[in-house]
């Protein structure tokens, strides 16, 4: 991306923490300068919270450069690990951006744009052909969001969103695999648009994350039906460990809906906070489940292969984090 009209591309980049969006200046030849912060034009960082009291406020940002009020230079919309969207204008030009001090939230039908699940990492793509430019998304969710863009020229607006490839089903972490089953796309899409195979159709590429154990290939008769027993049993308890869960967090939402903005920056309320998750988690219908489904992961390990390279927090798990390839059909 050339982000000051220059005619060298740029290098521009979110982070996770502290949510800062980066800039690395291109020299050509595939070189860059050393990282600077983007700063608005009264010389503070753009954050998609500019008068945060807390630095987890900004917590995950992604990033696409689009010429969101059609006035030819280049605004930042920003994407957050809560899933929301923000514009920061340029109130500058092509070559000389200067960023508003605030933001400019996306809406959908007057209200803010949720991808599922968090980790909105857009890219600005015409994905239906129309002349106007869509956000597509990836999620923590594993699945990819289209956003058709509905709106004029200069004043964006955006229909809900449409699933351009499914969330993944499971929490992606520790998944089991039989011992010749494949590994399927996992969670925390990070996506690129571009028409990869020259048919002139959009296609999507697909990071993702995913940890998964592997079943031993040397079971007995007798071992293997042991191990279908167990992953039955486990899938049950699974539904039983979600309803609690649910019912837990249900229960802390209620307890701190009262809580402002303001009073989460606080400290005191946050640990409170986590005072009251813990207590909840330890009560005895969460703790029963809880007890019941790590007995059941600990019977699962001796079924299991040890990898060369195991995953952090589960020595019997490996972690991938690939690259998928959808093509795009026809009529899609």
């Amino acid at each position: 991306m050339d982000f000051d009209g220059d005619g060298t591309l740029d290098l521009v980049s979110g982070s996770y923490d502290p949510g800062e969006i980066y800039l690395f200046r291109g020299e050509g030849k595939g070189r860059f300068k050393a990282r600077e912060t983007i700063k608005d034009k009264s010389g503070k960082p753009v954050l998609r919270v500019p008068d945060q009291k807390d630095r987890v406020e900004s917590f995950g940002s992604w990033l696409a450069l689009v010429d969101w009020d059609n006035d030819g230079d280049l605004d930042l919309l920003i994407g957050g690990f809560d899933g929301s969207m923000v514009v920061r204008l340029n109130e500058g030009t092509r070559t000389r951006p200067e960023f508003a001090t605030d933001n400019v939230p996306v809406l959908i039908e007057k209200e803010p744009l949720k991808v599922p699940h968090g980790h909105a990492n857009p890219v600005v793509v015409d994905w239906d052909g129309d002349g106007r430019w869509d956000i597509v998304s990836g999620s923590a969710d594993g699945g990819v969001y289209w956003y058709r863009n509905v709106g004029p020229p200069g004043a964006p607006r955006f229909a809900r969103a449409v699933t351009l490839v499914p969330p993944h089903v499971g929490n992606g972490y520790s998944e089991f695999l039989d011992a010749d089953e494949e590994p399927k796309p996992g969670i925390r899409a990070q996506i690129a648009v571009t028409d990869y195979n020259g048919d002139g159709r959009l296609d999507i590429l697909l990071g993702d994350f995913c940890s998964n154990v592997v079943a031993r290939r040397d079971l007995t008769p007798d071992q293997r039906q042991e191990l279908t027993a167990l992953r039955q049993k486990m899938a049950e308890t699974e539904v039983d460990l979600t309803r609690e869960q649910e019912r837990v967090e249900a229960q802390l939402k209620e307890a701190f809906k009262h809580f402002t903005r303001d009073d989460w920056a606080k400290e005191a309320n946050q640990e409170k906070w986590r005072k009251k998750r813990q207590e909840l988690y330890d009560g005895p219908e969460v703790k029963k489940v809880s007890q019941v489904y790590s007995g059941q992961t600990r019977q699962l390990r001796q079924y299991l292969q040890k990898p060369t390279q195991p995953a952090i927090g589960d020595d019997r798990a490996t972690a991938h984090g690939y690259v998928w390839l959808y093509l795009r059909k026809d009529g899609q």
